[in-house]
């Protein structure tokens, strides 16, 4: 008999023959109810039957049982358009499997006015608890509305009280401007993140700029930093155009450091760094937000940049909802997550 067909073959009651137990005696072995019930020796002989048989329970007959399908169902906005999707998504996939659970996912592709229904599917799937995930933080006017425990990744509800886990990007750009301060930068600007009414449809609900620059901002005041906002945007021309006018000014009034709104923003500014003859950190520090995978590091010279806590977030969020379905929650809560310099090659003290 091969591997594969003794998996396919094996049954709970093969499993209480092989160790010569009952098969209440596994279930409650297997089902992680021994304890209290069934002595430790017996418990080994189980778990030692159950692996030399290649036994693997059927998910199905438990979700019968139990009234549960072990899955919870994950809604996103823009997962295939992000950079960061796969962080999340792939530490909310490893935290449920190692909970027995499976992780299902619909991607709105940016449509918002489908998460009632996207909602809607997974409910009919019969899911234990569903995630809502934005990949830019966002306020909701209002929170997705489920009969089933909902918890919000990366975005949190003005009105309303839902479960909910979010970066500390007000932490996370304080921390920026400590960094500058603590390498003696005195004037210092922040490229881009605010947008406009005529801003960009996926600009539109991200507060990341704004709460990102009053931070900042303040954490400047109280060192007594010169700090000032130049321009717009979230991509490499938006940080592009806003370094040229920042680096454009008066020796006097120009700044020795940059914070970019993002990392596509400090691409942008290495670029007219570049353009205008300054030699960065030598001339010029530049200091990102995001720690994107696959551009921080890879710029020259690599980024020094604040890192968003996708992959905690995805992981915390699928913990919250499963203690949502044990009943384990004491009620709705908010957790932040700390948003950490990381810190590379493209800042440096100011030259004398």
């Amino acid at each position: 008999m091969t591997g594969n067909e003794r998996q396919s073959r094996a049954r709970a009651a093969d499993v209480a023959a092989a160790a010569g137990v009952s098969t209440t005696a596994v279930s409650f072995v297997l089902n992680g109810r021994d304890e209290g019930n069934i002595s430790p020796a017996t418990r080994e002989r189980v778990l030692r039957a159950a692996q030399e048989l290649g036994y693997r329970p059927n998910h199905v007959a438990q979700s019968l049982r139990r009234n549960s399908t072990r899955s919870i169902g994950l809604v996103t906005d823009a997962f295939a358009s992000s950079p960061f999707g796969g962080r999340l998504l792939s530490a909310a996939t490893e935290e449920a499997n190692s909970a027995g659970e499976a992780l299902l996912m619909m991607d709105l592709g940016g449509r918002m006015d489908r998460a009632a229904e996207a909602i809607e599917a997974l409910e009919s799937r019969q899911v234990d608890a569903i995630i809502y995930a934005t990949m830019g933080f966002t306020e909701l006017d209002e929170p997705p509305a489920s009969r089933l425990p909902l918890v919000l990744a990366n975005c949190v509800a003005r009105r309303g009280s839902r479960p909910s886990v979010s970066p500390d990007d007000a932490g996370g750009a304080t921390a920026a401007l400590e960094h500058l301060a603590g390498l003696g930068h005195r004037r210092v600007a922040m490229l881009g993140g605010h947008f406009s009414p005529g801003a960009r449809p996926a600009d539109v609900g991200n507060v990341s700029g704004p709460i990102r620059w009053r931070a900042f901002r303040a954490a400047a005041e109280r060192r007594g930093i010169d700090a000032r906002l130049v321009g717009r945007g979230w991509m490499i021309d938006d940080g592009y155009t806003a370094a040229m006018e920042a680096l454009g000014l008066p020796e006097s009034q120009r700044p020795t450091a940059l914070f970019a709104a993002c990392d596509r923003v400090a691409a942008g500014a290495l670029l007219a760094a570049a353009r205008l003859g300054f030699s960065v950190p030598d001339d010029l520090s530049i200091i990102g937000f995001d720690d994107q995978e696959a551009l921080a590091e890879s710029l020259v010279p690599p980024l020094t940049t604040v890192a968003l806590p996708h992959a905690l977030m995805g992981s915390t969020s699928v913990a919250m909802a499963l203690e949502a379905v044990r009943g384990e929650a004491p009620g709705p809560s908010h957790r932040v997550l700390e948003c950490p310099v990381m810190v590379r090659g493209s800042t440096a003290p100011p030259r004398p």
